[in-house]
């Protein structure tokens, strides 16, 4: 029994640290993105698998990475606070239990307990300018997470823009970035 309560221990000790990586945002480009940031669970989309969009981040109506904006998300029950754009909250889907879906603060246990098994997955966003008017229509993401739905490179014909979302993975840790140019 003993070895068993070890081995049960190791794997959720593994389980625990599961998701892919930490995600750095940098939008370099004049405008503000607005839209739908989203996770998905690690198996990728599919009917069974958990998904959160972010809540909207203050002063906007949907999440926002503002012009010149940066940002660095470690884990999703961190986005909040003291991060240079909060995620306040999540909007949380649950497949499996539809009890569970619904808007949860950032550390609500919920969200603690999805970190180790869901991804970051893309974002489906807008370029827009201070007066909120929308220029080019951008979906960047992991296309292989997304099923297809998203791409990891795209440029905008109205503004020049480009979006990219990339992995770099060095001595066993992974960052994923999110660029705007």
């Amino acid at each position: 029994m003993k070895k068993l309560s070890i081995i049960l221990g190791i794997l959720a000790g593994m389980g625990i640290s599961a998701q892919s990586s930490t995600l750095v945002i940098n939008n370099y480009s004049a405008y503000d993105a607005a839209g739908r940031f989203m996770t998905v669970g690690s198996l990728g989309s599919g009917s069974s698998q958990p998904y959160m969009y972010a809540l909207p981040n203050a002063p906007y109506s949907v999440y926002t990475i503002p012009a010149g904006g940066y940002t660095k998300y470690d884990k999703f029950d961190n986005t909040g606070g003291a991060n240079p754009i909060p995620i306040p909250g999540w909007f949380y889907i649950d497949p499996l239990n539809s009890a569970n879906t619904g808007n949860y603060a950032y550390n609500h246990p919920i969200i603690t307990a999805v970190t180790p098994i869901d991804e970051w997955m893309g974002f489906a966003f807008n370029l827009t300018d201070s007066t909120g008017y929308s220029y080019d229509s951008f979906e960047v993401g992991d296309p292989v997470l997304s099923g297809g739905f998203l791409q990891s490179t795209q440029n905008g014909p109205n503004t020049s823009s480009s979006a990219d979302w990339f992995t770099i993975t060095s001595s066993g840790s992974q960052i994923t970035y999110f660029q705007i140019y």
